[in-house]
C-alpha cells in the first residue's frame, strides 16, 4: 500500500496538473456590505449553492439558482465560454468556485472572472440584472492602427455584428472571424448569461463595446469581461468552434462539439511532462520505503 507522504505528493501532482490545464484568475471582487461566520446557516447554503453549479455548468455551459431561505438565501451563476467542452467548463467552474471562497472568505458576496468563466454569488438576489460596475479590460502590447489605420473601425463593426447574432442565439454565444486586408484575420466572440433578457443582453454587451474602444481597440487584441457579458477578439484563434478553414463568419456553427478539450496545451507541455516526471519520482520513492 502506498504510503501517506506518496498520496499526498499525488494530491499535489494532480493539483497542480489541474489548475495548469484549466486557466487563471484574471479579477475578482469580494463583498464588503455583509460577511457570514464559520458553521453559519449562510455557510453552509453557499456550499450547496457552489456544489450546485458545479455539477450543472458543465453540461450546459451555464448554471444558476439560489439555496437557502430568508437571510440564509445566497444566489449564484456559473458561466462558461461558448466554445469550451464540457470537461473544460467544469475545470474553470472548479477552479473559479474554489479559489473565490478562498480569496473572499466569509463575504456573502463575490465575483470572480476567469478568461474562460464567470463565478458569482450573493445573498442579494442579481439574476436577471446587468452589474455596471464590475468590467475589466486588457489587451495586447502590439498597437496594429499605425499599420492599418481602419484596424479599430473593422474590428468595432466585426464585434458589433457578432454582438447582434449572440443577441439571436439562445445562449446568447456567437463566435466569428474575419479576414482583414494586408492584415491577417481576426477571431472573436460576443457572450452574455442567460439569466439576462433580450434588452439586458443588449444593454451589457453595448456597454462592453463602448469601453473596448476606450480601452484600446487599436490593439490587436482586446478583451473586456463583466459580471454578465463579454467580448473579445485576437489575431490568432483561441476558440475551439471556429474552423480555421473557413472565411465567412456565417458558415459557422457556434457549438459544434470540440475536436479536444485540451487546447492551449501546447504552451504547458514542459509543465505537464515535469509534474509527470514528478509523479515518477515520488511513486518510485514510495515503493521502497
Amino acid at each position: 500500500m502506498a504510503s501517506p507522504k506518496f498520496l499526498q505528493l499525488l494530491l499535489l501532482v494532480f493539483t497542480l496538473f489541474h489548475h495548469t490545464v484549466s486557466g487563471h484568475e484574471l479579477m475578482h471582487i469580494c463583498s464588503v456590505s455583509a460577511n457570514y461566520s464559520t458553521n453559519d446557516p449562510y455557510e453552509t447554503s453557499l456550499t450547496a449553492l457552489l456544489s450546485y453549479l458545479n455539477n450543472e455548468a458543465p453540461s450546459t455551459g451555464f448554471a444558476m439558482g439560489s439555496q437557502g431561505q430568508g437571510l440564509n438565501q445566497t444566489h449564484g451563476l456559473a458561466l462558461c465560454r461558448g466554445d469550451l467542452s464540457s470537461t473544460d467548463c467544469e475545470n474553470c467552474v472548479f477552479l473559479a468556485s474554489n479559489g473565490i471562497v478562498n480569496e473572499c472568505p466569509h463575504n456573502k458576496g463575490a465575483i470572480t472572472l476567469h478568461e474562460a468563466c464567470t463565478v458569482r454569488y450573493s445573498n442579494n438576489n442579481f439574476l436577471g440584472q446587468t452589474v455596471s460596475n464590475v468590467m475589466l479590460c486588457t489587451t495586447s502590447e502590439k498597437n496594429v492602427n499605425g499599420i492599418i489605420p481602419e484596424f479599430g473601425e473593422k474590428t468595432q463593426e466585426f464585434l458589433s455584428q457578432i454582438s447582434i447574432e449572440a443577441l439571436l442565439h439562445p445562449k446568447f454565444y456567437k463566435a466569428g472571424k474575419l479576414d482583414i486586408d494586408m492584415y491577417g484575420t481576426v477571431y472573436g466572440y460576443a457572450q452574455c448569461s442567460e439569466d439576462l433578457s433580450l434588452s439586458n443582453c443588449n444593454k451589457c454587451l453595448t456597454k462592453s463595446l463602448a469601453y473596448l474602444r476606450e480601452c484600446g481597440d487599436e490593439k490587436d487584441g482586446v478583451s473586456v469581461y463583466s459580471g454578465n457579458c463579454r467580448v473579445r477578439y485576437e489575431i490568432y484563434p483561441f476558440l475551439n468552434d471556429l474552423n480555421s478553414s473557413t472565411t465567412d463568419p456565417d458558415a459557422m456553427s457556434p457549438y459544434p462539439a470540440p475536436e479536444s478539450s485540451a487546447h492551449g496545451l501546447e504552451h504547458e507541455i514542459p509543465i505537464v511532462i515535469g509534474l509527470l516526471s514528478l509523479f515518477l519520482v515520488t511513486y518510485y520513492y514510495a515503493m521502497i520505503q
